[in-house]
């Protein structure tokens, strides 16, 4: 009876590390950076979009999506969404592309390319 016992103590202290281990990987990573690139394609470059703008677009939508906030996938497509609505209220058509970089050991950088396809006005 007693190997019993000492097997049970085994098996529970091995699922307890893997449930920590688990634990530590689901935990939410956290946005580091956020880049944009701009490339033009054509001789007239494209306009401007500031920060604060684009901030306070994200902010009216109800996006939570910052620097020093939690990472949410989501809401990376909805703020590449906003800067391609933005960019088309300027008269340019534009592709946004992004990537996500790990920054270990649970963050991330947020990089939006956008690409000029035609200067539509």
């Amino acid at each position: 009876m007693r190997r019993c016992w000492t097997c049970c103590a085994v098996i529970y202290s091995f699922l307890l590390g893997i449930g920590a281990i688990t634990a530590q990987q689901a935990s939410p990573r956290t946005v580091r950076s956020i880049r944009f690139r701009v490339i033009s394609t054509n001789s007239k470059p494209l306009p401007g979009i500031s920060m604060d703008e684009f901030a306070a677009n994200m902010k009216s939508r109800g996006i939570d999506f910052a620097v020093e906030r939690k990472f949410d996938p989501i809401a990376v497509e909805k703020a590449a969404d906003v800067l391609r609505k933005l960019y088309s209220g300027a008269g340019q058509e534009v592709r946004v592309e992004h990537t996500v970089s790990a920054i270990p050991p649970r963050s991330v950088e947020v990089s939006f390319e956008i690409i000029q396809l035609c200067a539509c006005r």
